[in-house]
């Protein structure tokens, strides 16, 4: 998957649309935050960024599955969040299926909606 298809992925099965709060100028920050929020409140649900040639995707689950879904391969706590809350996911290098990343961008949706 590329990080145009997953943005769109995420927007699919969402009311979200793409927003790109963090990048300023003059920021020594090399990664291009694709965030994710809702239309209803701008709270966000997922943010999508490529760090060391890796796709990811930052998504809000609760605590225990989150807890169940870092027992597999390619998913840790989250990358500059909440490491309580927020999981994230090596997109093309994880054992989760693209169905369960499906449910889990719904999950992150309905927990911040």
């Amino acid at each position: 998957m590329n990080l145009k298809h997953l943005v769109q992925l995420v927007i699919d099965n969402t009311d979200g649309y793409e927003s790109f709060p963090f990048n300023k100028p003059n920021k020594h920050e090399k990664i291009v935050w694709h965030v994710i929020k809702h239309e209803s409140n701008n709270k966000i649900i997922a943010l999508v960024f490529e760090k060391d040639d890796e796709l990811l995707i930052d998504l809000k689950l609760t605590i225990e599955h989150g807890q169940q879904m870092r027992l597999l391969r390619g998913v840790e706590a989250g990358y500059h969040m909440n490491k309580e809350h927020w999981n994230t996911v090596h997109v093309n290098d994880t054992d989760v299926s693209a169905s369960e990343l499906i449910n889990m961008i719904k999950e992150s949706s309905d927990l911040t909606g």
